[in-house]
């Protein structure tokens, strides 16, 4: 299974018929339902996912309560909401427009890429995918980019085909034409294979053939490449022996929880040796590629060994196959090829869990550390987040608050030029996090491009621990002497809804909830909780269950099915743990909410504890158990399917993982509210630069800076419609206990 394609991300006109309201809000006739009934029908409307009947019962307010504050207020959102709708819609209409006129360019200039990505853009325009089929403009253009792939390939410009056959998959995804997406999903994942070799094994080259990429489109290069700087290809092959790879098949082939034994893996293993040796470039780090001849008798004898793996029964497959197979190619290797024999044993193994599904893969010496720091707390490092820019350089996403990198003076946007003297120039974001990461107490110089500076400015910086903070509020007013945030929880503090949003599933969520809980009490008794679970990718299974369990005080929370589809085990909830059962509460996701965050919603959901607002969820339902396989080694292997509770108690509850081919996957939301690709990029860096609290020319932190964001844009620029609609939803719930107030003040 794939991610959802950053260009899209259900680039649909956010239009959410239950809460596109009428205006005027009619007055209710006398005598109808109070101010409290029709509270509870709002929301049990939305709990059960009746659009009209939440639009029916919010355009209609109760007589009594049409005079009070908070009845002005709801008015005023519902209004609002409808200006919201309107404006994004027109906003809508002309980026289209605008994306047709700019695909016409391209095309026209003979950028195909540039062409076709504007294609897609206009495509997410529509309110309907499949419309751009019947667009002759498009479909032209998306057959001269099928007919490119053919010779790009034979030129070898994979880094051409891989973002054209980026760009069609996309343009297939979520359409009718599945066969055609699975069709460009595989390519893709090929030729991705190809580069991810050249990362590792052959970086000048893949250097040099971005730069040549660059030249021939007339975009600036990424200067020159210096061998100093990049992690040997050794180094990445330390510890990898016959032992580890054994074990890592044999548990797999019995455990995987759709496995078919050993055949898939063995295929999948002479599959990737195939585009290993395939793959010519690599001969700057293996020279025996570049002899066609030797390469040729390679590559018959793997497809010798395909066809007579096709002809053996699965009772014959087993262990011992498999091992007289290995040691078929190790010798072969060596009257052939003759590559180190951990580069067989690495590349086999990565081709054999590939066959099994995204998420297994051997955890191999050199990536275990990253993977440990991975699903815990806490790392020892400097405390910023990057990534890439365009230029493929490494780019500070934003520094945490309170660590050392914050403190340092890191920003936003800075370009990490070195470290400790090293140009970064072609390193993967791996090997960035290996050089900056370190001992604690060490440290670590960076040399930073930033804007306006002509010269590098060197940041040297002690690494310590990093508290991966994964619980967040609506505003962070202040960040206390430990480094903790101090944050603001009310999104709506006249109504008194609260807001927290979780990160990612750790060791440390659960208490972090807790105690964000209990500051929010403290401040007053909140009316209602928004729970943001967008773009969280998951975590811990045990943190899934125990932050589920708040909301639930008795039944199931998940299951968990084997590969014969029966039970394996189970986790209830326990009555002692329940802490927010009955308060009103709605949880947000979309299609960046995966594995623990859909067992969190899909739990809630079943069990009427919370209303789901948004989009539905990734599809990440599968159990991956780690395998001790090496002292240095662990096998990650997808071993069951989540499956959620009973949501009648009659029939089975849903399982949650996106299986090729299907059509019902993740948790479908109660009310569901897209949101175009432009206002979740709008949104992710509106927050992100709300919570970033700037310096003072004197290294002070200056919370109330003018400069600083704030995070209400997200409600009152119409950014956020699911956090808008979410909160409309809870002030419905809210108005009964404001009119109760008002009444009793004599209002």
């Amino acid at each position: 299974m794939t991610s959802p394609s950053p260009i899209r991300l259900r680039l649909a006109l956010p239009l959410i018929a239950a809460l596109v309201m009428p205006s005027p809000i009619l007055v209710a006739e006398e005598g109808e339902q109070d101010v409290q009934r029709w509270a509870m029908d709002v929301w049990n409307a939305a709990r059960r996912g009746d659009a009209a009947s939440v639009e029916a019962r919010m355009s209609r307010l109760p007589a009594p309560a049409l005079d009070s504050e908070a009845a002005d207020r709801f008015r005023s959102s519902v209004d609002a909401m409808k200006v919201n709708r309107e404006r994004a819609a027109a906003s809508q209409r002309e980026a289209r427009a605008e994306a047709i006129d700019e695909m016409r360019t391209e095309r026209d200039a003979d950028n195909l890429a540039a062409a076709l990505r504007k294609a897609v853009t206009a495509q997410t325009l529509s309110d309907d995918l499949d419309s751009a089929f019947g667009e002759p403009e498009i479909m032209e253009l998306v057959k001269w980019a099928k007919a490119q792939l053919p010779q790009a390939d034979r030129d070898r410009l994979w880094l051409d085909s891989q973002e054209i056959m980026y760009l069609l998959r996309t343009f297939y995804e979520d359409t009718s034409r599945q066969d055609q997406f699975q069709y460009f999903d595989d390519q893709l994942e090929q030729v991705n294979r190809r580069v991810g070799l050249l990362a590792r094994y052959a970086p000048r080259k893949l250097h040099e053939m971005r730069n040549e990429r660059a030249t021939r489109l007339g975009e600036e290069p990424y200067g020159d490449f210096n061998p100093a700087t990049s992690i040997d290809w050794r180094e990445r092959l330390e510890g990898v022996d016959h032992h580890m790879l054994k074990a890592a098949l044999q548990t797999a082939a019995a455990e995987h929880v759709e496995t078919k034994g050993w055949r898939d893996l063995m295929s999948g293993g002479l599959a990737s040796l195939k585009i290993f040796a395939t793959t010519t470039p690599l001969s700057e780090a293996f020279p025996t590629l570049a002899d066609a001849n030797r390469v040729n008798r390679w590559t018959n004898a793997l497809d010798g060994e395909v066809a007579a793996l096709g002809q053996m029964p699965d009772r014959e497959l087993d262990r011992w196959a498999f091992s007289s197979q290995l040691d078929r190619l190790v010798r072969l290797n060596r009257e052939t090829l003759d590559v180190p024999i951990e580069v067989i044993l690495r590349e086999y193994g990565d081709g054999a869990m590939h066959e099994l599904d995204t998420y297994s893969e051997i955890i191999w010496p050199e990536k275990l550390r990253r993977f440990q720091q991975a699903t815990a707390g806490n790392f020892v490092g400097i405390g910023i987040l990057i990534r890439h820019n365009d230029k493929r350089e490494i780019m500070v996403v934003n520094p945490l608050e309170g660590t050392p990198a914050y403190f340092q003076g890191v920003k936003p946007n800075d370009l990490i030029m070195t470290v400790d003297g090293d140009s970064t120039v072609g390193w993967s974001l791996n090997d960035a996090v290996d050089r900056i990461t370190g001992p604690k107490g060490t440290t670590v110089s960076l040399g930073l491009k930033r804007e306006g500076e002509d010269d590098l400015v060197t940041v040297p910086i002690e690494r310590d621990i990093i508290k991966i903070r994964s619980v967040k509020g609506w505003w962070k007013s202040d960040i206390d002497q430990t480094g903790d945030p101090i944050w603001d929880w009310y999104v709506d503090d006249v109504s008194r809804i609260a807001y927290i949003r979780l990160t990612q599933f750790t060791e440390d969520s659960l208490q972090d909830i807790r105690q964000a809980w209990r500051e929010i009490r403290r401040e007053g008794k909140p009316n209602g909780l928004i729970f943001d679970l967008r773009h969280n990718p998951g975590g811990l299974l045990t943190a899934a269950v125990q932050i589920s369990n708040l909301w639930v005080s008795e039944g199931s929370i998940v299951t968990g099915e084997d590969k014969h589809g029966n039970r394996a085990w189970g986790q209830d909830a326990r009555r002692h743990s329940a802490e927010l059962v009955g308060v009103p509460t709605v949880v947000l996701i979309n299609r960046g909410s995966a594995s623990a965050s859909e067992i969190v919603a899909g739990c809630l959901q079943a069990h009427g504890a919370a209303v789901i607002v948004g989009d539905r969820s990734f599809g990440k339902g599968s159990v991956q158990t780690i395998h001790h396989i090496a002292h240095n080694g662990r096998l990650k292997l997808t071993t069951q399917y989540y499956r959620l509770p009973s949501r009648d108690g009659r029939t089975p509850g849903r399982l949650v993982h996106k299986r090729p081919g299907a059509t019902v996957w993740g948790v479908d939301p109660d009310i569901e509210v897209p949101m175009s690709a432009q206002h979740v990029r709008d949104a992710i860096e509106l927050r992100q630069a709300a919570e970033v609290i700037p310096l003072d020319d004197e290294g002070r932190l200056n919370p109330k800076d003018p400069e600083r964001p704030a995070v209400d844009g997200l409600l009152t620029e119409g950014i956020d419609s699911q956090l808008e609609t979410a909160l409309l939803i809870l002030n419905a719930r809210a108005l009964a206990n404001l009119q109760t107030e008002h009444a009793r003040r004599g209002g």
